[in-house]
């Protein structure tokens, strides 16, 4: 792998341009590399984030719909793919979404590409399966961002709900990063306890129905698609979250969709757990101590999962 600090966006719609915005205004990256089928819109998107560096004491240079320019990079994000329709799930979109896969992959191998890949396209963890099986690359450098946004939806609502900062809340979101996704509240703390523990304690949360909020938590990003058309700034705060781990060697736990072997009594699927993220990619795969009923439901998650992967026949 590369010593640059050089990644590529593949896909530069509202998600791939924001998640190039918040990587270069970090200044997490020394290289970047956009592409997209729109032309001009990747050119556009490179002109706006170079107006944007001259501003800030930040080193970066921009590439566009250059592949021979991936060669050398240490992280390739797929963030291209269709917005589900508002009569759609996620796993709707997952003709296209093959169709893109199957046109960005040749190009990446074909010019030597040999870095960790993260994958935003959705259904985020069929893609991130189909991905890992189309380049045969290592488990441990095919990832998705997984639950990484639902885990950030999880402590922003649950701050609110125990007025807490969402930094303070500990805990993720397990499971399809879609409807059959699960909160496993035994693991969520708040305060030093977790959260039954805390309303069991607190005679002022008593009221607080743990169903309701698992589903306000799932819904949040129905809730920005229909009002604003994409979600941006979460995804991308999440996606930058994982480059910035591998970048820097930080061996930071992070929910991804990540490749089981046994853990969680699953194998053969990608599935949003917390795993260790380091320069290599995945290191680790951390395993929750589920009580039976948050068990049950990883598992349906996991088999909804496994269904669509079936119906690709990968």
């Amino acid at each position: 792998m590369s010593s640059k600090r050089k990644i590529a966006i593949i896909g530069v719609g509202h998600v791939g341009s924001t998640t190039a915005y918040t990587v270069a205004m970090q200044g997490l990256v020394d290289e970047l590399v956009l592409i997209d089928t729109n032309e001009k819109k990747a050119e556009g998107e490179a002109f706006d984030i170079e107006d944007a560096r001259a501003g800030l004491p930040v080193q970066l240079k921009v590439h566009i719909n250059d592949y021979a320019q991936t060669t050398d990079c240490e992280i390739a994000v797929i963030s291209a793919g269709p917005l589900p329709r508002p009569d759609q799930s996620r796993l709707d979109t997952l003709g296209d979404g093959v169709k893109i896969i199957d046109d960005i992959v040749p190009h990446l191998l074909g010019n030597g590409f040999k870095g960790i890949i993260v994958d935003i396209s959705n259904p985020c963890d069929v893609m991130t399966h189909y991905l890992w099986k189309k380049t045969g690359f290592p488990v441990n450098r095919v990832f998705g961002t997984g639950t990484g946004l639902d885990s950030l939806r999880l402590r922003s609502i649950v701050g609110k709900v125990f007025t807490i900062a969402p930094e303070s809340v500990e805990g993720y979101v397990l499971g399809e990063h879609g409807d059959s996704q699960i909160v496993p509240w035994s693991q969520v703390r708040v305060r030093g306890k977790t959260v039954p523990e805390l309303i069991a304690d607190n005679e002022k949360y008593r009221q607080i129905d743990l169903t309701q909020l698992a589903s306000q938590i799932s819904y949040r990003g129905w809730a920005v698609l229909l009002s604003k058309g994409s979600t941006m700034y979460g995804i991308a705060t999440a996606t930058a979250a994982i480059i910035r781990a591998v970048l820097n060697d930080e061996n930071r736990i992070l929910p991804v969709s990540a490749a089981l072997s046994g853990e969680y009594g699953q194998r053969g699927l990608h599935i949003g757990v917390p795993a260790v993220i380091g320069r290599n990619g995945i290191r680790d795969i951390i395993e929750l101590h589920l009580n039976d009923e948050e068990a049950s439901g990883f598992a349906h998650s996991a088999d909804v999962i496994k269904s669509y992967i079936a119906k690709i026949g990968v």
